[in-house]
């Protein structure tokens, strides 16, 4: 999805970039807000572009939605038309959102944008742009960072995720903020949002609004469009982007759990702070596969001592709260999403949250399949953990 309001020669120099660079099989869908230099002609003359003409400037969210509902394919890029791709671009992009099932959204380094996507870049023509890449390219194959924003000139997800977060919001108008909160969105609903820092695209920046508005009209839009998505989140929308998240470690009581203890360990990812394993006297392989993990793992096998232990278990513990899981418990990509989802938006200092996970829980067929799981605030849980295992409460170890 590309919008266009005249600027003619961009679009021609960045449509020729894809053209060229782009090995996956694409759609150019371009949206056009009232141009008058000529770029309706060029673009109704080209065999590839579905166009859709607007007659007048209905603004970047609604321009990318109106777009949106005319594409088919199964990955959706925003892309704005003051840009020129270069070589693999898409096939990095493509690679930094399949490898992780829970990131929801991916962008490129750029020579021109705010926050963390910008870096330094000298050249002075498509040649010298085109070997800049791909030196850029080799050096970081491969490597990506997970960031809480991307910026709304090159954005990559796919169909499915954008029709569970929701498009781009319209309240916005012209332009600026809607990438902020579709950004949040897409953390609310816990997925990672990520930057490949093998693909870089060259970006003029702000082509049409330094264009058509003054410095001052510029800036009075962005105090407004800041001042409408405070208004709709109830704060800072920047704040909340980056609000730090609370930290979890997940505890898990097992006896005998040979047969699934690897999965449950596996599923947890680096989503958690630590992972403690409280074990209760296992007579199969469950202590040595435990400890076969970067873990925690506590042994109940000393009966004098079974309190004191479950109260170790948490004298190292720095996070905030410990999940609470199962034997037998196996959370899925979903689940860890709802998971971060968490972590991010939990307010204040709850004793204890809920986790309302949709799949992936008991896979154990000894065990109900129940989906809630509980997490309890640091303080207090080496306390409910004695009244797991012994069924009494005690404020101190013995």
């Amino acid at each position: 999805m590309i919008l266009t309001r005249n600027q003619l020669a961009l679009t021609q120099a960045c449509l020729d970039s894809i053209r060229r660079h782009t090995r996956e099989p694409y759609e150019l869908i371009l949206v056009d807000n009232g141009s008058t230099d000529g770029t309706l002609d060029y673009l109704r003359s080209q065999s590839d572009v579905i166009l859709i003409e607007n007659g007048e400037n209905k603004g970047f969210a609604k321009g990318c939605n109106q777009g949106f509902e005319r594409s088919s394919g199964d990955y959706i890029m925003f892309l704005n038309n003051d840009t020129v791709v270069t070589e693999n671009w898409m096939t990095h992009l493509l690679r930094a959102l399949n490898d992780d099932p829970r990131i929801g959204m991916v962008g490129p380094v750029t020579n021109f944008s705010s926050g963390h996507q910008q870096i330094t870049a000298s050249y002075s023509s498509i040649e010298e742009l085109e070997e800049f890449a791909k030196q850029h390219a080799d050096i970081y194959s491969g490597i990506y960072i997970e960031v809480r924003r991307l910026i709304g000139f090159c954005m990559l997800t796919t169909r499915s995720a954008l029709e569970e977060v929701g498009l781009f919001d319209e309240i916005y108008g012209l332009g600026n903020y809607e990438d902020d909160d579709l950004s949040l969105r897409f953390l609310r609903a816990g997925y990672g949002l990520r930057v490949a820092l093998d693909a870089f695209i060259h970006h003029v920046g702000h082509a049409t609004t330094r264009k058509e508005l003054s410095y001052s009209e510029i800036t009075q839009l962005m105090r407004q469009n800041a001042e409408i998505a405070n208004r709709k989140w109830g704060g800072n929308i920047h704040q909340l982007i980056f609000k730090p998240e609370i930290s979890v470690s997940a505890c898990l009581v097992v006896m005998n759990a040979e047969g699934i203890l690897r999965q449950t360990l596996d599923s947890l990812t680096n989503d958690v702070d630590k992972i403690i394993v409280v074990d209760l006297g296992s007579t199969d392989a469950t202590s040595e596969i435990a400890q076969s993990y970067p873990i925690e793992f506590y042994s109940l096998t000393e009966e004098s001592n079974k309190i004191h232990t479950a109260y170790n278990a948490f004298e190292n513990v720095k996070s905030e709260y410990v999940l609470w899981l199962y034997q037998g418990d196996v959370l899925s990509d979903k689940d860890i999403r709802i998971l971060r989802a968490l972590k991010l938006s939990t307010e204040g200092e709850p004793d204890m949250i809920t986790v309302d996970f949709c799949e992936g829980v008991n896979k154990n067929e000894y065990l109900a399949p129940i989906a809630r799981r509980y997490m309890i605030r640091r303080e207090l849980a080496a306390r409910k953990l004695s009244t797991i295992l012994f069924g009494i409460t005690v404020d101190k170890p013995s």
